[in-house]
């Protein structure tokens, strides 16, 4: 490389002295303004040809050539490559760059060399690469089930915690509805609370207190009662006038068989028992088919047991001459695994044209009767029988579950005597005596506070 400073009173006279000496591969390494004009620094990086010899000729000149390239093929390997490479000079940028890539190539090639392995080390790796390989994997994966199972339990706490916020956070607004909904409709929630304390679901109790809005409370009184038929389905006396084959389902103790033999009592009063035909599939309990047998031969209609399916097809098809055929299917908890086996014969088979009603206990919880239905509702349910209204203290839970479900009521049951204990489901008469509860509450708040003071004037 050749460094040379120029002198000159402007930019371009520079430029082209720097041109002019160093040629066109110059590099301007620097430029300052000094007195006098700009001062230039610049350089030039070139390899000095060769001097030829003055006194020979071309030829003599090649035969001196290679004379040399003789000459040198017997010295030492070191200087031939230098001949032949024509390394560049030390102060080059050239030559700069080729001994940095060479110590890059020498470090490689000393990496590669430590990488290198014999034949003999290679194949001890070998064989130890698959007695490594099961003792590694598996507390990869170990690691990865335990990074998952860290992440699912900290998104379920977040979930938890985000529930409880929002529990949380609609109990402040209900709150919040509540103490508005009394400040504006004083009426309508003095009788919500009394339609929750009878025991009636939220949404009904909300939608039959709606009507303060719409009627004064004295004709609320009259107007309640009716709003609360009209939310009924009733579908009146459908079995004894539609005929066909009918199941009873529900759950244990609700009065399956004693409303099956009131049904058939109330049609073979009307059709004749030749007419009416009755199958029970309980085999579980003792004495069931006992029981309807009894009930069968007092009035004058055959009973079978049928075990399975193919049974009950026969059994079927041997009463496909009656009006009506009543099934006794057996009573089994809401959770009992054989209940669903139960539920599915009775659908499994298309060509039966089986109508099923569910039998519901009035004197059940509301939460009960909610579970009852949602897990019966496995099957096309065409209406319901509500027993046992001689027992209930509160008909509202019944009536609830059957409004949010949109269950229709055919019959209801309020004693043992058959067939006289068994109606056509009159809905104004049930929304009465669910709504009188009302009252006796009061009375019962009031025969409370009257005890309390004679207890205080007696002390």
């Amino acid at each position: 490389m050749k460094i040379k400073r120029f002198l000159a009173k402007d930019m371009r006279s520079a430029l082209a002295q720097v041109k002019e000496t160093l040629g066109v591969d110059a590099v301007i390494m620097s430029n300052k303004k000094v007195t006098g004009g700009i001062e230039i620094v610049a350089a030039v990086d070139y390899d000095e040809p060769k001097k030829p010899a003055a006194t020979a000729p071309n030829g003599l000149a090649g035969l001196l050539d290679l004379t040399e390239e003789k000459v040198s093929l017997g010295q030492p390997k070191v200087k031939t490559e230098t001949k032949s490479n024509a390394v560049p000079a030390a102060d080059s940028l050239q030559a700069l760059l080729e001994r940095q890539q060479s110590r890059v190539n020498q470090q490689i090639d000393r990496s590669n060399e430590e990488l290198d392995m014999p034949a003999w080390a290679k194949g001890l790796q070998a064989n130890d690469e698959p007695v490594k390989k099961p003792s590694i994997e598996p507390a990869v994966m170990a690691n990865k089930n335990n990074k998952n199972t860290s992440v699912s339990s900290e998104i379920d706490s977040m979930r938890q915690e985000l529930s409880s916020l929002r529990d949380l956070l609609t109990h402040q607004v209900t709150s919040l509805i509540t103490e508005q909904k009394s400040r504006l409709d004083p009426v309508g929630a003095m009788l919500e609370r009394r339609l929750l304390d009878a025991e009636f679901s939220p949404t009904i109790a909300n939608k039959l207190s709606s009507l303060s809005q719409h009627y004064p409370p004295a004709e609320l009184v009259r107007t309640l009662p009716r709003s609360l038929a009209n939310m009924l389905d009733n579908q009146g006396d459908d079995i004894v006038r539609q005929g066909g084959v009918v199941a009873f389902v529900g759950p244990t103790g609700v009065g399956k068989t004693t409303s099956v033999a009131k049904l058939a009592a109330r049609f073979a009063a009307h059709h004749g028992a030749d007419q009416v035909a009755l199958i029970t599939t309980d085999h579980y309990r003792i004495g069931a088919y006992e029981q309807l047998a009894t009930y069968g031969k007092i009035m004058g209609c055959p009973v079978k047991q049928a075990h399975d399916l193919n049974e009950l097809e026969q059994i079927l098809y041997q009463f496909r001459n009656r009006k009506l055929v009543l099934i006794d299917t057996a009573g089994m908890g809401q959770r009992d695994l054989r209940l669903f086996q139960q539920l599915d014969n009775l659908t499994a088979n298309s060509r039966l044209p089986i109508r099923s009603y569910l039998v519901l206990s009035s004197t059940s919880q509301r939460r009960v009767l909610e579970d009852a239905v949602r897990q019966f509702s496995r099957i096309p349910l065409s209406g319901a029988i509500l027993t046992k209204l001689d027992e209930s203290v509160a008909l509202a839970p019944a009536l609830s579950v059957l409004i949010q479900h949109g269950l229709p009521l055919s019959y209801i049951t309020d004693g043992q005597r058959v067939p006289e204990d068994m109606q056509v489901a009159d809905t104004l008469a049930l929304a009465n005596q669910a709504l009188s509860v009302l009252d006796k509450k009061e009375q019962a708040i009031n025969n409370t506070e009257r005890s309390h003071e004679q207890a205080y004037a007696f002390e």
